[in-house]
């Protein structure tokens, strides 16, 4: 249940050029081609024109925005924050002043090629009858979702006046994305509720300003309270623990495979107690390396959270199609671990072999947020920045 001082977050709609991703647009050529002084609003201005001129204008529109989209690159922290809200459960939508065939473009090449699935409804200008930031395309977003319009829905743009006036005129909270702080100086934000550099900022935001809905949410009645640790049960994982390899080489490949009751399987069971040996031997067997064991947690991050070294570099240079970054039940990625449990030699380890610096927990935390120890933080921060 939603708190009385934090809305119960609905849903995000989002602008896309210049918030999903990075502008890549000369408006101001734009404007001079078309013959619209930078002050008008374009788009108005191009509809108001005799057949003959509009025509003119919307060919110069569709031309620079045809070339733009052959390097249409998305912005920092997009495909995290989809992933984080498709993970909690939260639509999203898309009103933009672009084109049908940019927003396909999107989904086609940049947003489904990450598995998120497409905004819904995505409006362009060629879906609406009043453009931006006429609040009609808001409202028939909300009827879409049978959601309200009200603080529990947010507008995410890069526009005081197109994106934020649009969010303020149909009484949905709004969260202005200004990199370059060019709003944020003399009060031209038009008021936006949050103001951010990145994406990658707005999910640990959303957490502290909203009630996030799901089984991952802050209202959920779901325990995330500590649970008291198994103990190994099939003889192959307590075979694991104890370091028998010998034991385990005359078991039957079913039982190296084998799951116990809490979900962990003999390898998960060998990183977990740091048997790197052990390790070795059972991906030598072909054991899945990437299964999910207790909490939904891998070997990789078992080892992390261990801070079992010599384990990590078996599995690291194992040739296994390791995954580095794949999540627990709690969005927790295996360098979360590390850098919470202040392991700077496994920090060290998964930076060195590319784990994402970016992911989100579930309280939209990248490792570096996720540690107390200044040292690691900064390790992980100067491996973002070298990228």
């Amino acid at each position: 249940m939603a708190s009385a001082a934090r809305p119960l977050l609905r849903g995000v709609v989002f602008d896309l050029d210049g918030t999903l991703t990075v502008p890549n647009l000369d408006f101001r050529e734009m404007h001079e081609r078309c013959g619209v002084p930078m002050k008008e609003d374009l788009l108005a201005a191009v509809r108001q024109m005799s057949p003959e001129r509009q025509q003119s204008a919307w060919k110069v529109i569709e031309e620079m925005e045809g070339e733009g989209r052959r390097t249409l690159e998305l912005a920092e922290g997009a495909l995290e924050l989809g992933r984080w809200l498709q993970r909690h459960g939260l639509p999203t939508a898309m009103v933009t002043r672009n084109s049908a065939s940019t927003v396909r473009w999107l989904h086609d090449k940049l947003w489904g090629p990450a598995g998120i699935p497409a905004f819904h409804p995505a409006l362009s200008r060629d879906d609406v009858e009043h453009d931006k930031p006429h609040p009609a395309a808001l409202e028939a977003i909300a009827r879409e979702w049978n959601h309200p319009l009200g603080p529990g829905l947010l507008m995410v743009g890069d526009s005081p006046s197109n994106d934020i006036g649009f969010g303020k005129a149909a009484g949905v909270s709004t969260a202005l994305v200004d990199p370059r702080r060019r709003f944020r100086e003399g009060d031209s934000s038009y008021g936006a509720d949050v103001v951010i550099d990145s994406l990658l900022e707005l999910p640990q935001l959303l957490w502290k300003t909203f009630d996030i809905p799901g089984p991952l949410g802050s209202t959920s009645a779901q325990t995330l309270a500590k649970k008291s640790e198994p103990l190994p049960e099939t003889a192959a994982c307590r075979a694991a623990v104890d370091g028998d390899i010998a034991a385990l080489k005359a078991m039957a490949k079913e039982d190296l495979l084998a799951a116990d009751s809490s979900g962990n399987t003999p390898l998960v069971w060998a990183a977990d107690a740091g048997k790197a040996d052990v390790v070795e031997s059972l991906l030598a067997a072909g054991v899945e390396v990437n299964v999910k064991g207790y909490l939904g947690n891998t070997a990789v991050s078992r080892a992390c959270r261990r801070g079992h070294d010599s384990v990590l570099r078996v599995l690291l240079s194992s040739g296994t199609g390791v995954d580095l970054d794949e999540p627990n039940e709690k969005m927790q990625s295996p360098l979360h671990f590390a850098a919470f449990k202040q392991k700077t030699e496994a920090v060290k380890l998964m930076l060195a072999a590319g784990a994402s610096t970016t992911s989100l927990d579930r309280k939209g935390r990248t490792p570096a947020e996720d540690t107390s120890d200044p040292n690691i933080r900064e390790l992980i921060l100067q491996a973002r920045a070298s990228l």
